[in-house]
């Protein structure tokens, strides 16, 4: 395995200064973690021993100790990084595909909200255009492995969505973060993938329209991310 394949998350608590690492090598799918206090790295397997539905891994989102994993069998995995020893899977005895739209067109990655809700959403980049649009579990929806189900989510308020980590924050215009929008870069957040389609802009779901920063690309940058600053 080279450097060049490791990729990475981390999440910081900027009061208590405990953090989460989590890194892995693409493409050949080794998945590990360590937290603050320990004199080791944690395994988390993603094949050997894991349930079909739950194997694998498309997307990651690290949000305080949990991790989301989409699998490649369109399921999420959800994961408790927080005990002293190892971890908990913490996904349930039913996990339902979250079905994409699979538009030849389109990439999709997953969100998760402060409630721990996980989102779908769906990037466009048709004749030049780019566009999203952001859809959850239907509740009342009977979710098997052949019949989609799913809500499009018209707003996420007085929120935004920072889809390069793939979390839901508050609007704050002190440090110019808008609500309802989308906060974008590449539609390939976990994965090595190389063209990286670098596409550094802010998409408002209200309007449908898109904010790109020509002079940020200008600068021919090889790769780039949002990230919500601390004061």
């Amino acid at each position: 395995m080279k450097t060049d394949n490791l990729r990475g998350l981390l999440w910081v608590d900027e009061k208590t200064e405990e953090f989460v690492v989590v890194w892995f090598f693409d493409p050949v799918g080794y998945l590990f973690f360590c937290k603050k206090g320990d004199t080791h790295y944690t395994f988390i397997p993603l094949y050997d021993e894991v349930p079909k539905l739950l194997s694998g891994f498309s997307d990651l989102v690290l949000r305080c100790y949990r991790l989301y994993i989409a699998t490649t069998h369109r399921c999420v995995r959800v994961l408790d990084l927080s005990g002293h020893q190892g971890f908990e899977d913490v996904t349930g005895s039913n996990p339902k595909p979250m079905f994409s739209l699979r538009k030849y067109y389109a990439s999709f990655s997953i969100a998760v909200t402060k409630d721990g809700e996980v989102l779908l959403v769906e990037s466009t980049n048709f004749e030049n255009r780019r566009s999203f649009r952001i859809y959850k579990k239907d509740p009342n929806a009977d979710l098997n492995e052949y019949s989609p189900n799913l809500l499009e989510v018209d707003s996420v308020g007085d929120e935004a969505l920072l889809l390069d980590l793939g979390i839901i924050v508050p609007a704050n215009h002190t440090i110019g973060i808008k609500p309802n929008t989308v906060y974008f870069t590449r539609h390939d957040r976990a994965r090595l993938r190389i063209p990286f389609d670098l596409d550094i802009c802010v998409f408002n779901l209200a309007t449908n329209t898109l904010k790109r920063f020509p002079q940020l690309a200008g600068l021919n940058l090889k790769d780039a991310r949002w990230f919500l600053p601390f004061t």
